[in-house]
């Protein structure tokens, strides 16, 4: 296999195009506007931009691990490193549309949770890893809704 071989494979080239358009949906997000934020402050906007954060880290670190593996077992393990990428999209895809049905706090848990589970995050300790999901949910919730002031949904309107 040649020099440029090694990026050329479909395990880079997928996640970088992934990338790209999650770059597009960032700078979307700049051209929402809300009509009673003040300047400066937390709006609509910065939920597809805390997404777009969390698509770049998925990203990246699916990149790191493709370009660290051997070229040998990179070839032969082709379609299984496509599945992470797509399965990062899906779950980013359903976040977004459950976000607001489904409220922040449900919604969030199952998006966290997803993530662990294609990224193998204590998956062996459900204890632990149950304890990540709520801490993370817990740590976005006290940013928004506390520190920025964000009016975050709930679930069944504002019956849970």
């Amino acid at each position: 296999m040649s020099g440029n071989a090694g990026f050329l494979r479909l395990g880079v080239v997928f996640p970088l195009v992934l990338m790209v358009l999650t770059t597009i949906y960032f700078a979307a997000a700049f051209d929402i506007h809300a009509q009673f934020t003040p300047e400066g402050e937390m709006g609509p906007q910065h939920i597809p931009m805390l997404v777009s954060g969390l698509m770049y880290v998925a990203l990246l670190v699916v990149l790191v691990q493709e370009l660290r593996a051997p070229a040998a077992v990179a070839e032969t393990e082709e379609g299984a490193s496509l599945l992470r990428p797509v399965l990062v999209v899906a779950a980013t895809a359903a976040y977004i549309w459950l976000f607001r049905p489904l409220g922040y706090a449900l919604s969030t848990a199952l998006f966290v949770a997803a993530l662990f589970v294609v990224f193998k995050f204590e998956t062996r300790r459900p204890l632990v890893f149950a304890l990540y999901v709520v801490g993370v949910v817990a740590v976005f919730y006290g940013l928004f809704a506390g520190i920025f002031g964000v009016r975050l949904p709930t679930l069944i309107g504002d019956l849970i």
